[in-house]
């Protein structure tokens, strides 16, 4: 028994030493692996530092939401920031309800959302530049004088001439290409067509042409940025090349605030060919369609204001001695701009500019101006995917030589020699009178600086707009952002908006505080009723240049949709045998312009008035039926009502219900006859 224990014990031992054993060479194992997968994610993650270097080939900005970009041989997705550079081989990916911008070789390329894109050179690295539209959609404005831009679309390379506008998708469905301005060439299987303005390819995932109905957008431009709607609005032209439509067929356009077309605010209907649309500042949503198809959709954006005048501010003064003072120029800065012209000269027309300097950035300073009244303003420049231009601002400044000189020495006059006396005076003779004393004479007093002018106090704030007593729409208030601005010719240091159902904005609660606000305020859905808003100010010595009075705003009511028209069944129908053997009752009625949605409710009456059976909506339909046996005999009231629906699902404008009254007649059972059968009679 000792003999077979031991035995055991020396197995169990050799046993634990083996395990030991491979437990250690499989954690040595599992460590190994874990830090080779680290080291390639660390050089995965860091290739964009690694390769610091390498000359990004343009830049990308993402306008809304989330936009990705990949780099070459990479596994991970880089969510970009407001503008980030890009690099050949990068793909760049924009998620849903989000849009971005490519800026390469001087050519502009909108990306839609659900977009897939990627950046390539041509084969041997060198040559135009090459994007592949994987899915999505996108708009491409070549520049007149960029680089040559090649697209490639399902197998098909499309190449665009300088200048060209152009809109491309590709998805399962196939692929779409519309050439709005310029020309573009084609290019499959050794074959080429050229598209010119106006024209379109269409083909579906095998290839071959599609053929319906279509439409070319020629005006305005995809994501057109239109500038000077500052005094009123901006009239904005629409105009499209009909495809496989027939000369009678007519198309609709819509304009809205948002992307969902819940707040139309301009609808066109019966339209050939063309359209116009006044448009205020703001971003506007557009879309042209045939029998509820869309053939195109769009972006305007129309902008009222270019760049605030910050510093030098309107008439301030600079004083110097020896030395030309410094001037800081200073600026505020705009989306989509490209670069600022800066323009000062001694005129007001600004015919010769003394200074003309062109830069990206919002300031610069410059000692080169001599004294004198100098007028100063700010161009901006877009690139050429923009339209329109604005009245740029002007400021004027003045730059004084201080003359005061140093304070001349006070300078003693000393008195006159005396003459010498006679060497031994006659003795008969007096002695003469002692010489007078030396007059005194005045002294030159310093010359006085001439006085300095007094320092203009500071100005108040200036309220711009909207102006006293303005008086807005229901609707526009609650569905455009309404636009506040003001202005101040002194530094500010700190600065609040107030916006106040009160007469005295400053006392109370307000509804709306803004703390250091922008010279512009832009607020959303602005409530019926009466407003008061101003601004308060301190400039950087605590001095309050605060607004003198507040403003007044009305914002009238909203006004109810008309009541939907050609409802059926007509007033006072009569439901009858025939009807009753369709089993179900149909409610139908005609659409209303600017409503989304309406509200359907039915009501019976009875002895003590209506009672309401059913009520459903706000849906966006036109029709409703019901079963006719769940409803039985009697008088009905069916009602229907219009309104318009926010994208948060909140009803915005309510509508005048339209009523019409039917009765259901089924005729009651009559009194049941009973025929008794005779008897039968024996003949026996």
């Amino acid at each position: 028994m000792a003999n077979e224990r031991e035995t055991e014990m020396k197995d169990a031992q050799k046993s634990g030493k083996k395990f030991r054993l491979i437990d250690f060479l499989v954690i040595l194992l599992c460590l190994s692996g874990a830090g080779y997968s680290i080291n390639l994610f660390r050089l995965d993650l860091f290739q964009t530092i690694n390769g610091q270097n390498v000359i990004p080939v343009g830049t990308v900005t993402f306008k809304k939401n989330t936009v990705q970009r990949r780099m070459t041989n990479r596994v991970i997705w880089d969510r970009l920031i407001k503008e980030s550079p890009v690099y050949i081989d990068d793909m760049i990916r924009v998620a849903e309800l989000s849009e971005a911008s490519l800026h390469i070789g001087g050519n502009d390329i909108f990306l839609n959302e659900n977009t897939l894109i990627r950046i390539r050179r041509g084969e041997d690295g060198s040559g135009e530049f090459q994007i592949d539209l994987a899915s999505g959609n996108m708009n491409l404005a070549a520049a007149p004088e960029g680089e040559k831009i090649i697209l490639n679309i399902m197998g098909r390379q499309v190449e665009a001439q300088p200048g060209t506008t152009l809109s491309a998708a590709a998805g399962n469905d196939g692929m779409a290409l519309h050439v709005s301005e310029g020309a573009a060439k084609v290019k499959e299987a050794g074959e080429s067509r050229e598209l010119a303005a106006g024209a379109m390819i269409a083909l579906d995932a095998a290839g071959s042409v599609r053929p319906d109905p279509a439409a070319v957008i020629i005006q305005p431009r995809p994501n057109a940025y239109y500038r000077g709607g500052e005094s009123g609005p901006v009239n904005i032209n629409f105009s499209w090349n009909r495809i496989n439509l027939q000369p009678q067929e007519t198309l609709r356009l819509e304009i809205a605030e948002d992307p969902y077309f819940s707040r139309i605010v301009r609808a066109f209907d019966g339209l050939d060919s063309a359209a116009q649309a006044a448009l205020n500042a703001g971003v506007w949503h557009w879309r042209l369609s045939y029998r509820g198809a869309v053939l195109g959709t769009g972006r305007v954006t129309v902008e009222a204001s270019g760049p605030a005048l910050l510093s030098p501010a309107m008439n301030q003064q600079f004083y110097y001695e020896t030395e030309l003072p410094m001037v800081y120029f200073q600026w505020s800065g705009m989306d989509d701009v490209s670069s600022y012209l800066v323009e000062v000269d001694v005129t007001p027309e600004f015919r010769n500019p003394v200074i003309k300097r062109q830069t990206a950035v919002t300031s610069f300073a410059d000692s080169s101006l001599g004294p004198g009244i100098w007028h100063w303003r700010v161009l901006p420049i877009f690139s050429h995917a923009y339209e329109g231009g604005l009245s740029p601002r002007s400021a004027s400044f003045r730059i004084i030589e201080d003359k005061e000189p140093q304070n001349a020495p006070l300078i003693a006059m000393a008195p006159p020699p005396a003459s010498e006396p006679p060497a031994e005076p006659p003795v008969a003779q007096q002695q003469p009178p002692p010489p007078p004393a030396p007059v005194a004479r005045p002294q030159p007093q310093p010359q006085q600086p001439p006085p300095r002018p007094p320092a203009r106090p500071p100005q108040p704030v200036t309220l711009e707009s909207p102006a006293n007593g303005t008086e807005l729409t229901g609707l526009n208030a609650l569905r455009q952002q309404t636009v506040f601005r003001w202005g101040s010719e002194a530094g500010v240091e700190k600065a609040r908006f107030v916006l106040s159902r009160d007469s005295n904005p400053l006392t109370g609660k307000p509804e709306i505080e803004i703390l250091d606000p922008n010279r512009t305020i832009r607020l959303d859905r602005l409530k019926e009723g009466v407003w008061y808003w101003t601004v308060e100010a301190h400039t950087p010595e605590g001095v309050d240049i605060s607004a003198r009075q507040p403003r007044q705003l009305r914002v009238l009511p909203i006004p109810l949709l008309p009541a939907p028209e050609n409802r059926q069944p007509a007033a006072n129908h009569r439901v009858g045998i025939e009807e009753l053997k369709k089993v179900r009752i149909d409610f139908r009625w005609w659409t209303v312009l600017g409503a989304n949605g309406y509200i359907f409710t039915l009501y019976q009456e009875d002895e003590n008035g209506q009672r309401q059976i059913t009520q459903t909506g706000p849906e966006n339909r036109t029709d409703w039926s019901m079963d006719i046996k769940t409803l039985g005999r009697g008088n009905f009231i069916w009602q229907v009502e219009a309104v318009s629906v926010g994208q948060n699902g909140v009803i915005e404008q309510r509508g005048s219900p339209g009523r019409n009254s039917f009765v259901i007649d089924i005729p009651r059972p009559g009194p049941v006859q009973i025929i008794e059968q005779p008897e039968d009679i024996d003949d026996d």
